[in-house]
């Protein structure tokens, strides 16, 4: 494993930072993203590579589940990452990314893998307690129509909450009321590469064409 992240390293080092050195003097001297993107830690989500994002371009906040606490709730990591993104950095973008086969949502429903069994997960547990409002929703379009994937409706719900949570926020909302700042809830489909974007008009997720 070694051996691979630091082949990674030295291809890194002597092809794209050799390639971008102009790039990285000018990062050096400070960043200036346009974007906070607030997306799962799941590994199989690499924001840079799917937007092909240059160094510096993206602030990334990245929690179980790409969940927004509410603003009044007990201070964190996101929230933190939030308020500096906005207020110090001036970004002109949110993103909430979500994505399918979500560990996360999936565990909102007691559906733990194998390897989970007599596992401690009680941090985890109470974070994902932020979602419950995503998950009852979701409950609720399910059983109005089950012909629906109940994981895709859970995740693109989540997103949807944590679009909503973000109003919350009063320097966000000063953002958009001056138009200095936009929001955006996408979800990304693992398997075949799809990224929908979610149209406040029509109240549904649409594919990025």
């Amino acid at each position: 494993m070694e051996k691979v992240h630091l082949d990674g390293y030295r291809n890194f080092r002597d092809k794209y930072f050799k390639d971008n050195e102009q790039l990285f003097d000018e990062l050096a001297k400070g960043q200036k993203p346009h974007t906070i993107l607030i997306t799962c830690s799941d590994s199989r989500v690499a924001p840079t590579k799917i937007l092909s994002a240059k160094a510096g371009e993206l602030f990334i906040a990245r929690n179980i589940g790409n969940i927004v606490p509410p603003y009044e709730t007990t201070k964190g990591a996101t929230q933190s990452a939030i308020e500096y993104a906005v207020n110090a950095l001036k970004i002109e973008n949110i993103v909430i990314l979500g994505h399918s086969s979500c560990g996360a949502c999936k565990h909102l429903y007691h559906e733990h893998s194998p390897e989970d069994e007599d596992v401690e997960l009680s941090h985890v547990e109470e974070w994902l307690k932020l979602a419950y409002p995503a998950k009852n929703e979701s409950m609720l379009e399910y059983l109005a129509d089950k012909s629906k994937n109940l994981s895709e409706i859970t995740e693109k719900n989540n997103v949807k909450l944590s679009l909503n949570r973000l109003m919350t926020y009063p320097y966000i909302i000063d953002g958009l009321e001056n138009r200095t700042l936009k929001i955006h809830g996408w979800w990304y489909d693992i398997g075949t590469g799809v990224l929908e974007s979610y149209n406040y008009a029509t109240k549904n997720f649409e594919v990025v064409v």
